[in-house]
């Protein structure tokens, strides 16, 4: 029994040999349905030979066979085609044995029943690594066999025909299954240790053929030499590179290679090598240059070396790799000699040349920047190589991620880049295009200009289209105005003198309040009237000598009432302050808008700081601040708050007429218009000093007066007041209800009005009868006669005769020539009764003291 059991493990070994054959072999690999038929081959073999080493058991004379393991794994391994293999030769070699049919039959329907489990379980319990078999799998394959040991044997009642008993039965089959057990666990650790032995066979193959490949791949050459050998083994790429091609690999002596050295690595070459002779299983390099001996072309190339023992003989070996870098050293040469070209054209290039290499949110490295880089960016070139960061290190992280993404879109969709930053002092443009590099990344190619001059000579045309956008703005808002104003006061004089008249003619107190309500009315258009054209620079002023501290002081009684007593006022007056000529009216009312605005920037809760300076400007200041101002003395009145400052958004258009970051109704957005068409109207400029969440501070600009101030002569009450005895006054004016309402007033004071519509029409009146003692004109009328050129025209014919005129607004004196001398009386309309009474009482005065 025992020889029979030695021959069987020596047939399983044969087996496995024959299956590790199949599991290594790559020809064979690739083609699967050829690998199941040889593992179906090489099983079903070892079935037959486990079936001639048979012996036979016990009492009952059953066979202990081997073969039940190799039907079982070539029905998992091998699959149905290699199931089926094994089971026909198992079954037809059961055939040819001498014995009863109905133990062939067992036999045969035992071998099928076991090929079959083999199957489903290769279906059922896949292995993952094939062909390795896992540990799972056997436990349902002993299960099935102990079943199918017993189940057959007993359907077909070859245990009731032996006339044993039941001990020698049971004992003689657990025999059996013992032995089947132990075909099954063998064959399984077989075959996992031929797939063992194949898998790092197949590895070791592999890696050789890889290692093969990759210094075939790399052009890189092997060598090796033994301590001591005066040659070195060298392989067919050695030789190529060496220029040795002469022969095939092999030995090379030490003189021919040392021969192809260049002269001057020679001696450093013998002296590392000395130096390394004694260092073992350190990887080291050297780069040496050789004349190849088949052309003479010089060659640059690295040596790779390591010493280490050989495992067989124990002795010191060098084994080396040579890279032949000659195409890398030309190519590098050549990059030098373009690079120096380069610098040499960047040199005179007016801008930095620049190529760079950008992912979509930063820049991955800088790979060439021109010698100006220090020049626009503050730093070399070489600093921004090492810190690719520094390039941009005067911008935000977001301007930078910003201005990558968009080079990146650039890139993608093919468009020329154009970025304008500010860096140092200056304005430089970027102009280039982007290669995507289609691994997140792109490379920039472009030139920096600094285009400082440019942006200067830009912003200075867009500041004077600005300003002059601005004059034509207000120019067009002041001839509308100007336009409205006409008329409108023309309605309101009508309005005016009418209720003028009927508050004569009644005394009801109930009509008369009506009637002051309706003179109340008319006097706050007129005042709107003066706002819109005070905007405008066209507001009808009455100069005189003002001292500004003196003005502050009278404005502090009223100030108390307009501001809440939780603003704390401060003043600061400069004594000796230059004096200003100023319409008083106006400037109060500058005042009055300013800290209005002041409280309400406020919420009614700071300090109000008022504060008078003199000031010289010069042209330096001028030029700077872009002020249309001549160069000369200034007062200065500056009112600072302690608000909330004004945005920058918001700063540029403060001035604009009707703008106003108010809520509606309360704001009308006229009131710094007013103050800045008032200042400059008289001359100076207005100023605006903010920081917001700090406060602001408006500085007014006055022209100071150069001579003593002139002493105004009051005018006389008792002239003006003087009843009138008849005098005659001719009244050019085109408005019939304005004309109509005139001739009222005058003519209920007891002078005699003649009225004309037209100058043309005055001037043939006063032809006829020249005796007229004073003439009241509307400057702007219809016809060829102006109210200045009427008054010109009398004045041929009458010099010294007295003129009032009249205007819907101020600068109706000049729009047709000025023909009006100092002492004319000027009147805006609309005119109240008493001070056109009075206007026309004081005109005759004069010319009646001046003939007396």
């Amino acid at each position: 029994m025992i020889p029979t059991a030695v021959q069987s493990l020596a047939d399983l070994v044969l087996a496995g040999v024959l299956c590790y054959v199949i599991f290594s072999h790559a020809a064979i690999r690739r083609r699967p349905k050829l690998q199941q038929s040889l593992i179906g081959l090489a099983l079903g073999g070892l079935v037959i030979l486990l079936g001639v080493e048979a012996h036979l058991h016990g009492d009952l004379q059953i066979p202990l066979e081997a073969d039940l393991g190799p039907l079982l794994f070539a029905g998992y391994l091998g699959g149905p085609i290699g199931g089926a293999i094994a089971a026909t030769m198992g079954s037809l070699f059961r055939i040819t044995l001498e014995s009863s049919m109905p133990v062939v039959l067992v036999e045969i329907f035992t071998n099928i029943a076991l090929v079959a489990l083999g199957i489903l379980l290769r279906f059922v319990m896949p292995t993952p690594n094939w062909p390795r078999i896992p540990a799972r799998v056997i436990w349902p394959m002993l299960a099935g066999f102990i079943v199918l040991q017993f189940l057959p044997p007993y359907m077909v009642g070859l245990f009731t025909v032996s006339n044993q008993s039941a001990d020698t039965i049971l004992f003689d089959n657990s025999v059996v299954v013992a032995v089947g057990i132990a075909s099954i666990l063998l064959t399984w650790q077989v075959l996992n240790m031929t797939h063992h032995l194949a898998q790092r066979s197949t590895a070791f193959a592999q890696m050789a053929d890889r290692l093969k490949l990759a210094l075939h791949a790399s052009g890189m050459g092997y060598a090796e030499r033994a301590a001591g050998q005066s040659s070195v083994h060298l392989d067919a790429r050695m030789l190529e590179i060496n220029g040795l091609t002469d022969r095939e690999p092999g030995e090379v002596p030490l003189e021919e290679l040392w021969a192809l050295t260049h002269p001057d690595d020679v001696a450093p070459l013998d002296q590392t090598m000395a130096q390394a002779a004694h260092i073992h299983d350190t990887p080291m390099h050297f780069d040496i240059r050789i004349y190849r001996k088949s052309d003479g072309d010089l060659r640059y190339l690295r040596v790779h070396w390591i010493n280490s023992e050989d495992p067989e003989t124990g002795a010191s070996r060098t084994i080396s790799t040579i890279q032949d870098l000659t195409d890398l050293r030309r190519a590098e040469a050549d990059r030098e000699e373009a690079l120096e070209r380069l610098r040499i054209a960047s040199e005179g290039f007016p801008g930095v040349i620049y190529q760079g290499l950008w992912a979509e949110d930063r820049v991955v490295r800088h790979l060439y920047i021109s010698s100006k880089c220090e020049k626009y960016w503050g730093i070399t070139a070489q600093q921004a190589y090492d810190n690719p960061d520094l390039l941009g290190g005067r911008r935000h992280a977001k301007e930078i991620k910003a201005a990558a993404r968009m080079m990146l879109e650039n890139a993608q969709g093919g468009v020329p880049i154009h970025i304008r930053t500010k860096e140092l002092d200056g304005w430089i443009d970027f102009y280039g295009n982007a290669t995507d590099l289609g691994d997140g990344t792109f490379r920039v190619d472009g030139v920096a200009v600094d285009v400082t001059a440019e942006v200067a000579a830009q912003d200075e045309a867009k500041h004077q289209a600005d300003l002059a956008q601005r004059a034509q703005r207000m120019e067009s808002i002041g001839r509308l105005t100007g336009g409205i104003a006409h008329d409108f006061n023309n309605l309101l004089a009508v309005i005016m003198g009418n209720l003028e008249l009927l508050k004569d003619e009644l005394n009801t107190p109930d009509h008369l309040r009506m009637i002051e309500a309706g003179l109340a009315a008319t006097r706050r258009g007129a005042d709107l009237t003066r706002s819109m054209l005070a905007f405008a620079r066209r507001a009808r002023l009455a100069p005189e000598p003002l001292d500004l501290n003196e003005i502050i002081r009278q404005s502090q009684i009223w100030m108390s009432r307009t501001l809440p007593a939780t603003v704390e006022i401060e003043t600061s007056l400069l004594a000796g302050l230059w004096q200003v000529r100023l319409d008083q009216t106006s400037l109060e009312s500058a005042i009055l808008n300013l800290l209005l605005n002041a409280r309400d920037a406020m919420d009614g809760h700071g300090k109000l700081t008022l504060e008078t300076a003199n000031v010289r400007i010069d042209e330096a200041y001028i030029d700077s601040r872009d002020q249309e101002l001549t160069p000369g003395r200034y007062a200065m009145l500056a009112i600072s708050d302690t608000g909330t400052g004004i945005a920058p958004e918001t700063l540029k258009h403060i001035f604009d007429p009707f703008y106003t970051t108010k809520a509606p109704g309360q704001g009308s957005g006229i009131g710094l218009s007013m103050v800045e068409g008032f200042v400059k109207q008289s001359g100076g400029t207005v100023q605006v000093y903010t920081e917001p969440g700090r406060g602001t501070t408006f500085k007014l600009y006055f022209p100071a007066q150069c001579t003593a101030p002139v002493s105004a002569v009051a005018d006389s009450d008792c002239a003006a007041t003087r009843a009138a005895s008849g005098q005659r006054i001719l009244l050019a004016e085109d408005e019939a209800a304005v004309r109509n309402v005139l001739c009222a007033t005058l003519s209920a004071a007891g002078y005699r009005v003649t009225p004309a519509a037209s100058g043309d029409q005055a001037l043939a009146i006063f032809e006829n009868t020249p005796d007229f003692d004073l003439l009241i004109t509307d400057i702007v009328m219809p016809g060829s006669l102006q109210g200045t050129g009427l008054a010109r025209a009398l004045r041929l014919l009458a010099p010294e005769l007295p003129m009032i005129f009249m205007s819907g607004y101020a600068s109706e004196a000049t729009v047709h020539g000025n023909g009006l001398r100092p002492e004319d009386t000027r009147l805006m309309k609309p005119v109240p009764k008493d001070d056109l009474l009075k206007a026309v009482a004081r005109a005759l005065a004069a010319t009646m003291s001046g003939a007396s």
